[in-house]
């Protein structure tokens, strides 16, 4: 039997995503996002708390950004940039980055998936800006890619966030294939 709750955002856990930008004095900076999703095939959203005064800013000047998947081995340095902020702290030198030609999004060189993105549109919900973004490049690391050239979710092993319980879980095995798995179901 099911048991109510209350008003409580049950679509956890969602993909940990490292954003970079690059801050109003030079710097570039690293930010854990997990409240992500995709809007349509080409476009995906990331939600920012306009406490992040700095990373808010940038994505909002420079209107690109950079968003990465995490795995296990990134998340301690991961966790530790949204432990600290940026307005105190540097955090340009905890990955190895470059700039692509969507300058001031700096690339992951270390995250299994990186993607440079433009803004394409901002909605603010209470205290959060939420920033649809077109990815203009994608970068993965060729471990991380099938026989097709497709990306491997089961090679990057994404971390995913459970806000509830604050904690980070590791993804699992392939199920089946979509679109297949239920043809012969019966009721």
């Amino acid at each position: 039997m099911q048991k109510d709750i209350g008003s409580v955002m049950g679509l956890y856990p969602m993909p940990t995503t490292l954003v970079g930008t690059v801050l109003e004095d030079g710097r570039v900076n690293f930010l854990p996002i997990a409240h992500v999703g995709v809007v349509e095939h080409g476009h995906f959203l990331i939600s920012v708390d306009q406490s992040h005064k700095l990373d808010d800013a940038a994505i909002i000047k420079n209107g690109v950004v950079s968003v990465s998947l995490t795995n296990p081995e990134m998340m301690k340095a991961v966790d530790w940039c949204g432990i600290v902020k940026a307005e105190n702290t540097d955090k340009s030198d905890v990955f190895p980055w470059h700039f692509d030609d969507l300058e001031k999004a700096p690339v992951v060189e270390n995250a299994p998936v990186c993607m440079t993105c433009q803004v394409v549109k901002m909605v603010t919900v209470g205290a959060f800006h939420n920033f649809i973004l077109k990815p203009v490049h994608t970068y993965v690391q060729e471990e991380n890619l099938n026989e097709r050239g497709k990306v491997d979710y089961e090679k990057v092993r994404p971390v995913l966030f459970e806000f509830q319980s604050a904690q980070y879980l590791s993804t699992g095995k392939v199920i089946a294939k979509c679109w297949s798995y239920g043809k012969d179901y019966k009721k």
